[in-house]
């Protein structure tokens, strides 16, 4: 009797330390392990390239001219020995030229979450990582649609096929406060542009 309670107590014992989780479900054996519900992990693979090229010209003129003269005068009749006369020009110019050119690329990957399903089996995903190195912190977020015909076998997604791209690169540190201007610089910039 008392090794039967013994083993009671070491199978209690035993099974309170398995690495076996009886409440997890099982995946079947024929599946893959693809994205395709509420929960499911995504990794998508951001490659972002940018090229912005816009120039702009602007010429304007306007020129013009008035000459009158009062030729009679019949009020006071010699009384004015010369009449009055007026004479105006103007002329007016404005030419303006605008070139701006810019160049920018980001890689990185990501794993985002699923956190919807559409009713026509597209994806609704959100991510975010934060990395904090030497007191510069970097945060990269991305929420979006994706198709599960543009998932790979590796359950990857490239960021050129998820609609609706929200990508956000921010940082927040030393390095970063130092490469940016200050508000008191932009408030100037923004009152006196010259």
């Amino acid at each position: 009797m008392k090794m039967i309670a013994a083993l009671t107590l070491l199978a209690a014992t035993l099974s309170a330390q398995s690495l076996w989780n009886a409440t997890r479900p099982m995946p079947p054996l024929t599946s893959d392990a693809i994205a395709r519900q509420v929960g499911d992990l995504l990794t998508v693979m951001i490659s972002e390239k940018q090229t912005i090229k816009n120039k702009e010209q602007v010429d304007y003129g306007k020129a013009g001219s008035l000459n009158a003269a009062l030729t009679s005068f019949d009020v006071l009749p010699g009384m004015f020995g010369t009449l009055p006369g007026l004479s105006a020009e103007h002329a007016r110019e404005f030419s303006g030229n605008g070139q701006y050119d810019k160049e920018g690329s980001f890689q990185t990957r990501l794993a985002v979450v699923v956190i919807d399903v559409q009713p026509n089996g597209n994806l609704i995903i959100e991510g975010r990582r934060q990395v904090l190195m030497d007191k510069e912190k970097k945060t990269v977020r991305i929420t979006g649609v994706v198709r599960p015909f543009d998932i790979s076998g590796a359950n990857s997604v490239m960021s050129e096929n998820i609609a609706n791209a929200s990508i956000v690169y921010e940082g927040d540190g030393p390095l970063t406060r130092a490469t940016n201007k200050g508000w008191l610089s932009e408030l100037v910039d923004h009152v006196w542009p010259f």
